[in-house]
């Protein structure tokens, strides 16, 4: 009995030295994972663009050939115009030429995208951070949306911590983004790219609108990660330390190669002593394309096409074991950090939540104010159907007036009740609506980052759902029980579903807003294109039983508003019910339970148009 016991402890303790080697190896993994940095040699062949105008196609680049080596720094220069952005894009993958191709130690860029993107990084000339959350924070949600499932906390705070000290902002780390300088936001954008150790680091004027001592200071950044293994591609204007960087690629105004070459040899081959000449020399003296046969005829030329063909030997085999440990996160992870990252940024905005509350408590109050005079206004009649009907003994006993004056009270208690229902339904659809507008066009450039980074469109939009429908449950929760308090609105909780169905397809109709617009300000421009047709449609106003001809009552069915109407009116309070009036409302006659299911419906479709609507947005920006 001892001998097996003893036989079971040493079983027990082998299971648990084999369990803590498992887990020492896994994160022996992820570190190695985190921390993998590949020399890579990029080599730029025939990259062509066209794009569509007014007067036809139009080349932004035109056959640009150059190869920038391992752990180099490289700016691109030219006049505005001359296509360095769409060339920076072309280079790192997100927006492809049209002809040529980018090999990046020997394996092409655009066919391999998928598996390559983890070596590549890209800071845009825009702030690709929220600028609520603290440095911290954006760093340690943007590890966990980027760093291989099953990365450890831990692992995830050491990166973070490394990366504040390389972008030396680590006394800032407590600070909100909108609280840093402008060298400072600059910084945590980069640093946000320098999570998962980018092997190619892309930068859109990285440097722009700073003034000389802070552009000094992020070149000196720039290159100190040089020196740590990255290789460099920054489009740039400022040539103030210019000289910093190993290669310069200069294009004409016409997206032309004019000169690829270290900064010295720029200089001596254009015949100036200042890089702002060069952009004189080319806008001025000659036309783009003698520029560039010029350039194909120099030595520098020559000596560049002779060192590119002996470094395509060397890297024949230099595409072997580029491979990231990239194990996506899953659907439910992704969500999770986006839900958890958007909470936070909503509690970060308190005068957003202060309005959001305050119109859900304005409204409601406002109905009261203008109903009350007819409280408890969704009251049974106290007349029988019979006390309003004008007959002949009404007639003898000279009551006639009296009959028709109850009658008249009659209709008008039920249009209080139709008119109030309606601008519950009004309302509730545009606090959807407002609430959302904005959501996803006002981070654009950060969901275009994140896209790139592995970002699906489905949790991201989940997310923002899953968040705002929380927002209309409390606004509808507050909007029925004032309703229902003072005016004596009845069934208060399929009230409340109904008006959050409402709502919630409101916010729907504002995410696709928001996926469509190209700006915030166009964004809100379209909330009344949306919005008053659901007033003119609902049925409320006019009746879909008196719109002729029967072809037009096809637009009716489309408005959000018109299902809402019917369903709280028609079937939830029943109005009509309510009324003695012998003749029914139109508007509000039928069964109406169907209704539930279609505003089901109508959430579903605009909910596939918002993800549409993006994944269209992912291929034409």
């Amino acid at each position: 009995m001892l001998a097996a016991e003893g036989e079971d402890d040493v079983e027990i303790e082998n299971n648990r030295s084999l369990v803590n080697l498992l887990n020492a190896s896994r994160l022996r993994e992820q570190e190695k994972t985190s921390s993998l940095s590949t020399p890579l040699l990029v080599e730029v062949n025939h990259l062509t663009r066209m794009v569509k105008t007014r007067c036809g196609e139009k080349k932004l680049l035109d056959d640009i050939n150059f190869f920038i080596e391992p752990c180099e720094f490289v700016a691109i220069l030219g006049s505005s115009g001359a296509g360095k952005s769409t060339l920076l894009h072309a280079l790192s993958g997100i927006c492809p030429a049209a002809e040529g191709e980018i090999r990046i130690n020997g394996q092409n860029l655009y066919e391999e995208y998928d598996r390559l993107r983890s070596f590549i990084g890209y800071v845009p000339q825009d702030d690709i951070v929220h600028s609520d959350l603290t440095v911290e924070e954006i760093f340690t949600y943007a590890s966990r949306l980027r760093f291989p499932a099953g990365t450890s906390e831990s692992i995830i705070t050491r990166r973070v911590n490394e990366v504040l000290e390389e972008v030396k902002i680590t006394d800032q780390r407590s600070v909100s983004v909108k609280n840093l300088s402008g060298g400072q936001r600059k910084r945590v954008n980069i640093g946000v790219e320098l999570l998962t150790k980018p092997s190619l680091l892309f930068l859109d004027e990285a440097t722009s609108g700073l003034d000389p001592d802070l552009e000094k200071a992020i070149m000196e950044l720039l290159e100190e990660l040089k020196q740590k293994g990255s290789t460099i591609i920054m489009v740039t204007h400022v040539t103030a330390n210019i000289r910093m960087c190993d290669k310069l690629v200069f294009l004409t105004r016409e997206g032309q190669l004019a000169f690829f070459g270290s900064p010295s040899e720029a200089l001596d081959y254009f015949g100036v002593k200042d890089f702002v000449d060069i952009y004189r020399k080319l806008d001025m003296e000659k036309n783009p394309k003698s520029w560039t046969e010029e350039y194909k005829r120099s030595a520098v030329y020559r000596k560049y096409r002779n060192r590119i063909r002996n470094r395509r030997q060397q890297i024949e085999h230099a595409g072997e074991g580029m491979e990231k440990t990239t194990a996506q996160l899953s659907f439910f992870e992704q969500w999770k950090i986006l839900t958890m990252r958007y909470i936070r940024l909503l509690s970060r905005d308190r005068k957003n939540l202060l309005i959001l509350c305050l119109q859900a408590f304005i409204i409601p109050l406002l109905l009261v104010l203008a109903f009350y005079h007819s409280a408890p206004t969704f009251k049974y009649s106290g007349y029988r159907s019979q006390d309003l009907e004008i007959t002949q003994q009404i007639v003898a006993a000279g009551k006639i007036e009296e009959v028709q004056q109850n009658i008249q009270e009659e209709k008008n208690r039920r249009s209080f009740m139709s008119n109030c229902i309606a601008l519950m339904v009004f309302t509730s659809i545009w606090l959807g609506t407002s609430n959302a507008a904005r959501e996803i066009v006002k981070e654009r450039v950060i969901y275009r980052r994140e896209r790139l980074a592995g970002v699906r469109v489905v949790p991201y939009l989940l997310s923002k759902i899953g968040v705002l429908s929380i927002i209309s449950l409390a606004q509808m929760l507050l909007l029925v029980s004032i309703v229902a308090y003072s005016l004596a609105l009845p069934k208060f909780w399929p009230n409340v579903l109904a008006f959050f169905l409402l709502s919630l397809a409101g916010g729907m109709m504002g995410l696709v807003i928001s996926a469509i617009a190209s700006n915030s300000d166009k964004a809100l421009s379209m909330v009344p294109i949306v919005l008053v047709p659901q007033i003119i449609l609902s049925g409320a106003l006019v009746p879909i039983t008196y719109v002729k001809p029967e072809y037009i009552k096809v637009v009716f069915y489309l408005a959000v508003s018109k299902w809402g109407y019917e369903l709280v009116g028609g079937d939830i309070v029943n109005i009509n019910s309510r009324s003695a009036l012998q003749q029914p409302f139109p508007a509000l006659s039928g069964n109406f339970s169907a209704h539930w299911s279609i505003l089901v419906l109508f959430i579903l479709f605009l909910c596939s148009m918002a993800i549409i609507a993006l994944l269209y947005k992912d291929r034409t920006t």
